[in-house]
């Protein structure tokens, strides 16, 4: 009985040790991350605030080829809505959750492998199950909290953020561009967007990152160098970044959209849908759509990225659990 008490207190230590390291190696990385994400969402939202409406349409005018490269008419784009949108776009946003997701996912055990740390680990009295979900939860909770921080940097920037508005004229009404000098006064941008329509372009995002580290995950239940995960996960995300523009720039090559799962990350459609036909935000499948977009609806797409995601991590979890593990060089 007492063997068995100290047994399990050990187990239950080893564990605590497991979440503590797990915690301990990512938590500068999530907290830079957050960092600069949140700031620069904030920013992105200030920077709508500056460029007047007409300014970006005249713009936008200016290259009329980009309408097939949008999975929304330009008139959405036009909006205030639209233009806070295009932070989900934005180089710095995907390539931070692509570097967490990719960069954590290689570590879980690859990473361990190529330290030859993995060997030290598992001597202790703890299941490979409670080692690989201890890293892999953590990072799932380190998505979860970068996305927040994505939706809290939009809140923060529509509640400080001010922008022009016509000043309505005596017998006129509202000031339209009919007259020379356009009287204007700044009102806060929350008057014409609510923080709220940006949470399901948020769940996108967390949905995006939870696909790439399920890929990244498996990937490295099947590697034992960690350099060689990253460079198989970043190549299949280049790749499809790749046919996703070329599917874009020529309807010939549409069937491309089929072997790219950057199909299913659209937040402006989510936000053109959650404007426009709130009642569609739960439909897994849309039929009267652009040619240019994909017919998954909002639930539709987050289903497939996340599932798949997770669909991706138990798989790994199985590799890893049943594998011969190398020795350390």
């Amino acid at each position: 009985m007492t063997n068995s008490i100290l047994r399990n207190k050990e187990t239950r230590d080893v564990n605590r040790a497991l979440w503590s390291k797990a915690i301990s190696e990512s938590r500068l990385m999530l907290a830079g991350m957050g960092l600069i994400l949140f700031a620069f969402c904030w920013l992105r939202v200030w920077i709508v605030g500056i460029v007047p409406m007409p300014n970006f349409e005249t713009i936008l005018k200016q290259v009329p080829q980009i309408e097939q490269f949008l999975p929304v008419d330009i008139s959405q784009l036009v909006t205030y809505n639209g233009r806070i949108t295009l932070t989900f776009e934005e180089l710095i946003v995907v390539m931070s959750f692509a570097i967490w997701s990719i960069g954590r996912g290689s570590d879980v055990v690859s990473g361990e492998l190529s330290r030859g740390t993995m060997e030290m680990v598992l001597g202790q009295p703890v299941s490979r199950s409670a080692f690989f979900w201890s890293k892999a939860i953590v990072a799932l909770v380190g998505l979860l909290i970068l996305s927040t921080l994505v939706w809290l940097g939009i809140y923060v920037g529509i509640r400080f953020t001010t922008i022009p508005k016509p000043i309505p004229l005596p017998g006129i009404g509202p000031a339209t561009s009919l007259v020379a000098d356009v009287p204007t006064v700044r009102v806060p941008l929350s008057t014409e967007v609510h923080p709220r329509t940006f949470v399901l372009p948020t769940v996108n995002l967390f949905s995006l990152g939870v696909f790439l580290f399920g890929l990244s995950t498996l990937f490295s239940s099947l590697d034992r160098y960690r350099w060689r995960t990253i460079g198989w996960s970043s190549g299949c995300f280049a790749v499809a970044i790749i046919f996703k523009i070329v599917a874009l720039a020529d309807p010939r090559l549409s069937w491309l959209r089929a072997f790219t799962f950057l199909t299913a990350y659209e937040p402006q459609r989510v936000v053109q849908i959650a404007t426009e036909d709130p009642d569609r935000l739960w439909s897994l499948w849309i039929t009267d759509v652009p040619a240019h977009a994909t017919h998954l609806g909002p639930a539709g797409m987050n289903l497939f990225l996340a599932g798949s995601g997770m669909l991706s991590l138990v798989l790994a979890s199985r590799i890893f659990k049943a594998r011969d593990l190398p020795a350390p060089c």
